[in-house]
């Protein structure tokens, strides 16, 4: 079975190096978006505004699960790998 040689083709440092940069700053924004979708549920909540509050709760949820994708990406790549080398 042959495998993956990604270490013989050139710029893969480059290419690994950026990926990591990218889920970095995706996990940044995406906590940066939880914490603006908590304002805006706040005072939504505050001034009676049902419709501004629950986007702000829509916003919460949606980029805590983006920002659990994004840091678990690694994790799931490798399992379904994993399951793609098991299943030949």
């Amino acid at each position: 079975m042959v495998g993956p040689i990604a270490q013989t083709l050139p710029g893969t440092n480059v290419l690994k190096s950026l990926s990591d940069g990218l889920q970095a700053w995706g996990i940044i924004v995406g906590i940066l978006a939880v914490v603006i979708s908590g304002l805006l549920w706040a005072i939504g909540a505050g001034s009676d505004n049902a419709q501004q509050a629950t986007r702000g709760k829509r916003g919460i949820l949606y980029s805590l699960i983006a920002v659990g994708f994004i840091g678990a990406a690694p994790v799931l790549v490798k399992f379904f790998w994993d399951l793609g080398v098991s299943a030949q």
